[in-house]
């Protein structure tokens, strides 16, 4: 393995959806061939399982555990070590014991109000579910006796600011002196062409030598220094992320306010929601002089935590900057690592100073394709000037961690912190599950419904076994630079050393100072999620049974990651030579054709799209009602023009579908094939599932279009003008999705084959017949009645969609099987890392 990086094998301390830790403990210790006990271990988040691997044995390795149904990840070499997670553990267990003596005292403190009590949890749950069924809320009273008037407790810091300064101007000084000396070089060389017109000497040397030297020191101008001092913040996308109205959170603003005045924290100049958990401040250099900062502000730490929980967090988040000089220093210390990401990121992901976002234009694409190929040799520098950031600055990292634990144990209380920081991790760790899973769906075209609340009910629902975990893995120490990451144990004994008293008197509930936290979290939600995303209830997501959990899988295994977006052709290819293929010959010829199969997808969702956006624009222009072109894909507000792009969108989205088509017919070529080489028994059975399958052809025109009207209601809600001026087409809109939905209820009603399957059932529960009504006149309830049929659209067609998934992965996993069984060589899984 010489001149090899190498990498082990991490247990994330979790299992797959609808695996049973147990089982996975035994199937553990008969791989190995160890003691249960021993496999056990495995279930550790940390625990490194195999080490100093290559490449390629981590990742067979990995294929391997999650077989089993253990989910690992794959890290460089040395990164964990089971001794020291061994160590943290034994120190967890003394701490715990420790505790147990202190908890009659906490519980009495909590009765007797000073923190928040078990009266007021209920009431906070009551207070989420009320926020699922969308009930709107009373604005909260009272802001101003939340917070005591106790003296600060958390001590200025300015000499240790001052200390912490020098070593983190490095990187900048850096980066500047390269700029300056650029610069410097620039003028130089722009200075020699008047000094040899003074001297007399000019001549066409000079000139080609002076502007040759000027290019190419503005090119390493904008290859080294613009990366780092000029990339937008938001180049790196951040879905689901929208800004709070004033008027939707004024309440939450008022109390912001009265955390500020009363801690002398700095001022909230804006809030940004997001459907994570995490509670943090990026600002700009010029708001940490003034002290006035954006906050990120995660709607699952809303929906979850308690109110004085999350605003611990909040305080924790402004406490980091607090004061011009140790924010400055702050600054410094996480802008830093900050910035070398996005730069590192940036240069991944081909993009330069000239071109941040999107593609560049004729003139900018010779020199943006120089930056982008240089930039790929720069980045073993970026990480190791990383590296040198990081180790220039731990201890200011760390003095900046502890100082921001303080200010959120100033608000709750010291003894209240070890409760807090243990419940901060198990919302990290729902978190964490509700995004893989959002992760997992997105690839089938689905999404959750409101993320909040499916985070809410994953923390409520964490079994025993996740909960000692997650209390285990409490040893494991945090990274100082990720303001987000939850307090170890050693954080947990400095805040209690402390002896800190609380600051907040009473509990208050943050969603209750929206006017509509129900909304607000389901728009960050969709927003989070494709626009071409099924809406899917939380449970049916968190709550998957095995066998659709089953059925993805070999989905996924099966069509190599990229399942078909709509039916399966149940035809094999026109082409005479490809009927004529083996099984095996068949396997070959769609390994050769997965990246392709991977483009064209793409492609085709993308197309699809474009064209309910450019119909719909078009029937608006035709309607004589006015729009932004750039909203519906158009260039202009012409009718003509919107027609004519229309048709060249359409023509390729057919020849982008034929593609498709061609290649999954080849897949069901690959069927036939394998069921023909079953015995008997076995192919009697799977053309029986065969049959089941073609009865869905019944719905493929049913699926098509509730996909587009439901696509066309999106565009509406997010359009729908303040007048109402598009009520007619609306209107018309909502009629055609209704009859498309009567249409599908009926053609199911009617199969006797989907009533056994439950089909009918589960429509009517997900998408409800209801009876067509006409548009409300006022704004928001025209808004709510048109995301009202969207919804419907859309579960209508993923619960279909999910009962054929059922039906096909049935026929699919048998013919896995038998091409195991014939010993082909497999169509193998796309490696990432």
């Amino acid at each position: 393995m010489a001149g090899q990086d190498l990498y082990q094998v991490v247990s994330t301390g979790r299992t797959l959806h609808a695996k049973n830790s147990d089982q996975v403990v035994r199937d553990a210790a008969q791989l190995f061939s160890i003691p249960e006990a021993q496999a056990r271990r495995l279930l550790l988040k940390g625990w490194v399982i195999r080490d100093q691997l290559a490449s390629a044995q981590a990742l067979e390795f990995r294929a391997g555990l999650q077989k089993i149904g253990l989910r690992v990840e794959v890290c460089p070499a040395g990164k964990f070590d089971n001794q020291q997670l061994i160590a943290r553990i034994k120190v967890a267990q003394r701490r715990k014991n420790q505790s147990v003596a202190k908890k009659p005292s906490t519980d009495k403190r909590l009765a007797n109000g000073s923190t928040v009590s078990s009266a007021r949890d209920d009431q906070a749950r009551k207070v989420k579910s009320r926020t699922e069924t969308s009930v709107t809320r009373e604005p909260a009273k009272d802001l101003e006796q939340v917070f005591g008037d106790k003296q600060a407790t958390v001590p200025s810091a300015v000499a240790r600011a001052c200390f912490g300064l020098l070593p983190a101007l490095v990187l900048p000084i850096i980066f500047l002196g390269i700029a300056g000396l650029c610069l410097y070089g620039v003028g130089y060389a722009l200075w020699q062409i008047p000094l040899a017109v003074w001297q007399g000497e000019l001549t066409g040397g000079v000139i080609a030598y002076s502007l040759f030297t000027v290019a190419f020191l503005l090119f390493l101008l904008l290859l080294l220094v613009a990366p780092y001092l000029w990339f937008p913040r938001n180049i790196q996308p951040k879905s689901g992320e929208i800004r709070l109205n004033r008027a939707e959170g004024r309440d939450l603003l008022r109390l912001f306010d009265q955390l500020s005045r009363r801690t002398n924290l700095p001022k909230v100049q804006e809030v940004t929601l997001g459907p994570d958990a995490q509670v943090f401040s990026s600002p700009e250099f010029t708001q940490v002089i003034r002290q006035q900062l954006p906050i990120h502000l995660g709607l699952s730490c809303v929906a979850s935590m308690r109110g004085s929980e999350c605003l611990a967090l909040v305080a924790r988040g402004l406490g980091i900057y607090q004061g011009k000089l140790t924010g400055i220093l702050a600054w410094l210390v996480l802008d830093g690592v900050r910035r070398l990401e996005l730069m590192q990121w940036a240069l991944e992901n081909e993009r330069s100073a000239l071109c941040t976002s999107g593609e560049p234009n004729r003139l900018q694409k010779p020199l943006h394709r120089m930056l982008v190929t240089c930039g790929h040799f720069l980045l073993p520098m970026v990480e190791r000037l990383e590296h040198l950031h990081r180790a220039m600055t731990r201890g200011s990292a760390r003095f900046l961690e502890s100082r921001a634990d303080l200010w959120a144990a100033d608000l709750i209380g010291s003894e209240a912190f070890a409760g807090f920081a243990e419940r901060w991790h198990r919302l990290i760790h729902a978190d964490l599950i509700v995004s893989e899973t959002g992760r997992e769906a997105a690839a089938l075209g689905q999404r959750f419904e409101n993320i909040s609340t499916a985070v809410a009910w994953t923390l409520d629902n964490l079994d025993e076994e996740t909960r000692k975990a997650i209390e285990l893995a409490m040893g494991q120490a945090s990274d100082p630079w990720d303001i987000c990451e939850a307090a170890d144990l050693e954080r947990i004994e400095a805040v209690n050393q402390r002896g800190l008293n609380g600051r907040i008197l009473r509990e208050i509930s943050l969603s209750d100072l929206f006017v509509d936290f129900s909304q607000v979290a389901q728009a960050s939600s969709a927003a989070h999620a494709g626009p071409d995303c099924q809406v899917v209830e939380n449970r049916r997501l968190l709550c998957s049974s095995r066998e659709v959990d089953e059925a993805v899988q070999v989905l996924e295994e099966y069509f190599n990651r990229y399942p078909p977006l709509t039916l399966l052709p149940l035809r094999r290819p026109v082409s005479e030579e490809m009927q004529e293929m083996d099984l095996q010959a068949s396997i070959d010829w769609l390994r050769g054709k997965l990246v392709d199969l991977g483009e064209v997808r793409e492609r085709s969702q993308k197309l699809r799209l474009r064209m309910v956006a450019m119909q719909l624009g078009a029937a608006m222009i035709r309607n004589k009602l006015s729009i932004n072109p750039q909203n519906y894909s158009l260039q202009s507000s012409s009718l003509a023009s919107a027609q004519e792009m229309a048709a060249l969108k359409r023509s390729e989205l057919e020849e982008s579908e034929k593609q498709l088509q061609h290649i999954y017919t080849v897949f069901y070529q690959r069927l036939c094939l394998a069921l023909v080489a079953m015995p008997a028994r076995e192919r009697q059975e799977a053309r029986n599932l065969l049959r089941h399958l073609a009865a869905y052809d019944a719905l493929a025109t049913h699926l098509e279009r509730l996909g587009g009207y439901s696509a066309s209601l999106s565009l509406f809600a997010q359009n729908l003008s303040q007048n109402l001026a598009e009520r007619e087409l609306v209107q018309k809109y909502l009629a055609l999705s209704a009859r498309e939905l009567d249409a599908t209820f009926a053609t199911v009603e009617s199969s006797d084959l989907f009533k056994a399957q439950g089909l009918d059932s589960a429509l009517c529960i997900k998408a409800k017949r209801e009876p067509l009504q006409l548009l409300p006149k006022r704004h928001h309830e025209a808004l709510a009645m048109v995301q009202s049929m969207e919804s419907r659209c859309k579960y209508a067609r993923s619960v279909i969609f999910e009962h054929y998934q059922v039906q096909l992965a049935s026929l699919l996993s048998r013919c896995l099987k038998r091409e195991q069984q014939l010993q082909l060589n497999p169509l193998r899984l796309l490696r990432t890392v």
